[in-house]
């Protein structure tokens, strides 16, 4: 007797083990996206705005960003250092009190600085694949894409 009800314990424990892990199957209609690199702490370096390739001037900085574990932003705009703070609740990620220095920047790169600085503040969501990091607005539009570098 106690043999059969070890062998029905033990039949017990399996199917809620099948059961278990069949639950979290994923489901085949929903999209999941992983992430290599966190969001906060990593050196992101602005890749694309508005779609668009973004390249570094001979002689200049890269336009980035960094997120701190305090909550504030600093970076770059290609032309002038920026900072300021953030907001980070789930996927929603805001930017505010942004500024940045005042050097002259010629033509193309005070282009750039303008736009970079419009996308971080019309910023409210945002999507981590792999190593890139999507800024989105508020109708989950991309405005700018990053490329990880992790500051160790």
């Amino acid at each position: 007797m106690l043999s059969r009800l070890k062998h029905l314990i033990a039949v017990s424990v399996a199917v809620v083990a099948v059961m278990a892990v069949s639950g979290c199957a994923t489901n085949p209609d929903v999209t999941t996206q992983t992430a290599s690199e966190d969001l906060v702490g990593t050196y992101w370096k602005l890749m694309l705005l508005d779609g668009k390739p973004v390249t570094v001037a001979d002689g200049r900085r890269e336009a980035h960003l960094v997120l701190g574990e305090d909550g504030r932003v600093s970076g770059s705009t290609g032309c002038n250092r920026l900072m300021g703070s953030y907001r980070l609740e789930g996927d929603t990620l805001t930017f505010s009190r942004l500024a940045s220095t005042r050097m002259a920047c010629p033509g193309d790169m005070a282009t750039l600085e303008q736009a970079w600085l419009a996308a971080l503040s019309e910023t409210a969501h945002y999507a981590l694949v792999g190593q890139s990091l999507v800024l989105q607005d508020a109708d989950d539009r991309a405005l700018a894409e990053l490329k990880a570098n992790a500051l160790y």
